[in-house]
């Protein structure tokens, strides 16, 4: 229970208003999740600081953030930051909340990737999609946008190795593209925030350029990969069909503006 009027609580009182279980605290708290508490006599106490961590640790799981990333996050953040430094934080992070942790049962995999499909050729591309596989068949996977992309491509006639080898390029550029544009926002925006002291008025304009990064970053990706693709699709039909390369291209374009529209 609470002590006294002081705001201060016991864990299980802590665990109580946090929704956690006691075991759940001492976990986060070996992990550096959750700061020491504070010490009257032999007794540890925790107050609003420690819920509204803990709070934050449970929107940022809910948002498919794994603990390994919140404990990074967390890292720099002082330990008696409140919930309004914290909520800033979540603000910040918002427009790049990962995908949901998705569990498939075995039905579902048949259903996603066809009845051709099987456990070996699944695990080509496990850790692409960080899959986790249960004893009952069940598959959980923390990126379930890149397991429906590799199903499809599966379909269409695509080997799970070409599938992997090719979801890795994926996953390795779309790193090192969102690396590049955070630094872009580090040295032309949050930089010069830290230095002024991160004025409170100006907290709106810089969470709004950060929101803004993500579309920027999604559409200029696009319109690269888009060039790149038909740059390259050109260049292996020039080598295959010679001179007839350049109609066969336009054929592929309309037959793929037919199937967008």
């Amino acid at each position: 229970m609470k002590s006294g009027s002081n705001g201060l609580m016991t864990i299980d009182a802590l665990a109580l208003a946090s929704g956690m279980t006691v075991r759940t605290l001492r976990s986060h708290a070996s992990r550096g999740l959750l700061p020491s508490p504070i010490m009257q006599g032999r007794v540890g106490y925790y107050n609003g600081s420690h819920l509204a961590r803990l709070t934050f640790i449970r929107e940022m799981q809910s948002a498919g953030f794994s603990l390994s990333s919140i404990e990074q996050i967390l890292s720099g953040v002082p330990d008696d930051a409140g919930e309004a430094m914290l909520h800033i934080i979540r603000g910040l992070l918002a427009p790049w909340d990962a995908e949901p942790t998705t569990t498939y049962t075995p039905e579902q995999i048949l259903s996603l990737f066809g009845a051709s499909a099987t456990l070996e050729s699944l695990t080509e591309f496990a850790d692409l999609v960080g899959a986790e596989f249960d004893p009952d068949g069940n598959v959980t996977v923390t990126a379930p946008g890149l397991l429906t992309a590799a199903a499809e491509a599966m379909k269409v006639g695509l080997t799970p190795q070409g599938v992997a080898a090719a979801g890795e390029v994926v996953v390795n550029s779309a790193r090192k593209v969102a690396a590049c544009f955070v630094q872009l926002f580090r040295d032309s925006v949050w930089s010069q925030f830290v230095e002024a002291g991160m004025p409170e008025e100006d907290w709106n304009r810089i969470t709004g350029i950060h929101a803004r990064l993500q579309p920027l970053a999604v559409q200029a990706f696009l319109s690269a990969f888009q060039g790149a693709m038909t740059q390259e699709v050109s260049s292996a039909l020039s080598e295959e069909l010679g001179s007839g390369a350049h109609d066969v291209v336009q054929r592929l374009l309309r037959a793929d503006r037919g199937a967008s529209n």
